[in-house]
C-alpha cells in the first residue's frame, strides 16, 4: 500500500520511481533529487517499510515541497512489479521517470549457492525490472519519459564469485539497449548506468564473503581509493542523467576501467583471461553466502 505525505501537487511535478530505495544507492539518489531544482513526487519502493520512512522523513526535511511515498514491496514475487506500477499509476496518475535500481547480490560461488536464492536473484535483478518497465511503459510513452537500469561493471568479465549476479547484469544491459532502439521516436530515453564497486552494503556483504581465514580478495583489498566510487558521486551522476540523458555512463577512473582492461584480454586470449580470473578469485569452497540487497 502506498503510504504518502504530499502538499498540493502541481500538473508540473515529475514522478520519479526508485526501487531498492531502502538503503545505499537506492536512498542516495532519493537524496540527490530531493536536493535538486526541481521538487519531483519521488516513490521509494523496498522491502523493509520501516527503512523507506525514515528515508521520506529525511527528504520532507531536504525539501518540505517534496512528495514522498513509500511502497512496501517484494520484487521476487512474480506479482510485485505489476502491483507496484498500478498502484504508483493510480495514485499520482503516471510515472515520469523510472529507476531500475533494486538489486541482490549472492556473492559466492555458483557451486555453493542456494538454489532458491539463485532464483530469487533473478528474478529480483532481471525478471522484475523487465516487468515493471512493461507495466509502467503505457504511462512512460504518454509522458516521454525515461528509464534508468542500475547495471554492473562485473559483465566486463566473468568473475566465478558472482557468477550468478553477473549473469543477470548482462542480461538487463543486453535487454536495455534493445528497449532503447525499440523505443527510438517515441520521446522515452533509456540509460545504463555501470557504477563499478561502490561503498554500499553490497560491497560490504562481498567482502565479508571474500575473507577465507584471514585473506582477502586481492582485487578488493589492493583497491586503492580512486577505484571504488563514493555513493553521492555515483547518484549525482545518475540524476543528472534526467537533464543530459546519455546511453551508457561508467564512473571515470573507478575500478570498472581494469574490469574492462581484463575482458579485453579474456576475449583476445582466453587462456590467460581464464589463468588470471582464476587466479584472482580463487579459495576453498565453503558455505553459503547470505544475499545482500544490491545496487
Amino acid at each position: 500500500m502506498v503510504e504518502a505525505h504530499e502538499p498540493p501537487q502541481s500538473a508540473a511535478r515529475p514522478v520519479v520511481l526508485i526501487t531498492g530505495a531502502s538503503a545505499g544507492l537506492g536512498a542516495a539518489l532519493a537524496c540527490e533529487l530531493a536536493r535538486g531544482r526541481r521538487a519531483p513526487t519521488i516513490v521509494l519502493a523496498a522491502r523493509r517499510l520501516d527503512r523507506l520512512e525514515r528515508l521520506a522523513g529525511e527528504l520532507r526535511k531536504i525539501d518540505p515541497t517534496i512528495v514522498a511515498a513509500t511502497v512496501a514491496v517484494d520484487l521476487a514475487d512474480p506479482e510485485g512489479p505489476g502491483r507496484l506500477a498500478r498502484e504508483v499509476v493510480d495514485r499520482f496518475g503516471g510515472v515520469d521517470v523510472l529507476i531500475n535500481n533494486a538489486g541482490l547480490g549472492l556473492p559466492t560461488q555458483f557451486a555453493e549457492a542456494d538454489p532458491g536464492l539463485i532464483a530469487r536473484q533473478v528474478a529480483v535483478n532481471l525478471t522484475a525490472p523487465l516487468l515493471l518497465t512493461r507495466h509502467c511503459l503505457p504511462s512512460l510513452v504518454g509522458r516521454r519519459g525515461q528509464i534508468i537500469n542500475i547495471g554492473s561493471a562485473i559483465t566486463c568479465v566473468a568473475n566465478s564469485a558472482l557468477g550468478a549476479y553477473g549473469a543477470t547484469k548482462a542480461g538487463l544491459a543486453y535487454w536495455n539497449d534493445a528497449l532503447r532502439r525499440e523505443l527510438a521516436g517515441t520521446g522515452v530515453r533509456v540509460c545504463l548506468v555501470e557504477p563499478g564497486p561502490i561503498r554500499t552494503e553490497f560491497m560490504d556483504a562481498i567482502e565479508s564473503m571474500v575473507t577465507d581465514g584471514g585473506r582477502t580478495d586481492p582485487i578488493l583489498d589492493n583497491a586503492a581509493p580512486w577505484m571504488t566510487a563514493e555513493v553521492w558521486d555515483v547518484s549525482r551522476r545518475v540524476v543528472g542523467l534526467l537533464d543530459r540523458p546519455r546511453r551508457r555512463i561508467s564512473m571515470l577512473r573507478r575500478l570498472v576501467w581494469p574490469f574492462r582492461l581484463l575482458g579485453v584480454i579474456a576475449r583476445l586470449c582466453p587462456p590467460l583471461g581464464d589463468r588470471v580470473v582464476v587466479t584472482l578469485s580463487r579459495r576453498p569452497l565453503s558455505s553459503p553466502a547470505t544475499a545482500k540487497d544490491a545496487p
